[in-house]
């Protein structure tokens, strides 16, 4: 069992973002015994809790369980989410996915979708939470507009003309043959919101937002806990 608990002074910011205006809460000092989550990053390592790629997601790098005990933390954000995101009504907050990560896969191997800002779903009831292991060097989360089609969030409705449209753009701009992870606006995208990267800060949002890890070359793409891009990406549905 890792020794750590929600800090009752965490410091909590709620971010309006985008023509959509979809609020993003920012967490600072999350836990208190971050160093806690850490070590069991770096030592664990039985079959559960070994990291690896994963073949079901585009997650560009390696992945591997987070404690039950840190899933178990997760849902007492239950009643700053459901507030914040206007989900008053749901009265089930399930965890479906929480996963230490590191995101290390080198420019050259990445696929086309990977080098684009992407969505996790288009249920409009999940979202994502990113909790940073690692300082700013290593690059936060940012957040895209879509411009030809001006979305921010694929919904269910905008799912199929998304998808023909962004793969219409992505063969006629060749981007198999100039691998890059996007960080930054580009022509087909407009970054509208950033998030810086550091220790023990948490990043909430609704999966269906466009967004991407700014991940820094400078670092290598190291693959290990230590030296990586180190965070903990969860997923959680309110019913």
């Amino acid at each position: 069992m890792i020794d750590f608990t929600l800090n009752k002074n965490m410091v909590l910011q709620i971010h309006t973002v985008g023509e959509e205006q979809t609020p993003i809460i920012v967490i600072d000092d999350f836990v208190n015994n971050v160093d806690a989550l850490i070590n069991f990053a770096v030592f664990s390592q039985n079959a559960r809790e070994t990291f690896c790629a994963q073949e079901s997601d585009f997650y560009p790098g390696v992945r591997k369980a987070a404690p039950l005990s840190y899933i178990e933390r997760l849902k007492d954000l239950a009643p700053i989410i459901n507030s914040h995101f206007d989900m008053t009504d749901k009265s089930e907050f399930d965890v479906i996915l929480s996963a230490f990560s590191i995101a290390c896969t080198e420019p050259d191997e990445l696929r086309p979708i990977q080098m684009l800002p992407h969505f996790d779903t288009p249920n409009m009831n999940q979202l994502a939470m990113v909790h940073f292991l690692c300082d700013e060097t290593h690059g936060g989360t940012s957040f895209y507009k879509h411009r030809a089609l001006g979305y921010e969030r694929i919904t269910k409705e905008r799912l199929m003309p998304y998808r023909q449209t962004i793969k219409q753009q992505a063969m006629a701009q060749k981007l198999h043959k100039n691998p890059h992870y996007i960080n930054g606006s580009t022509s087909l995208f407009e970054q509208v919101y950033s998030v810086e990267a550091k220790l023990n800060r948490v990043v909430i949002y609704p999966s269906n937002l466009l967004h991407s890890g700014n991940i820094n070359a400078a670092n290598d793409y190291a693959r290990d806990p230590i030296n990586g891009r180190l965070t903990i990406s969860s997923f959680a549905v309110l019913r």
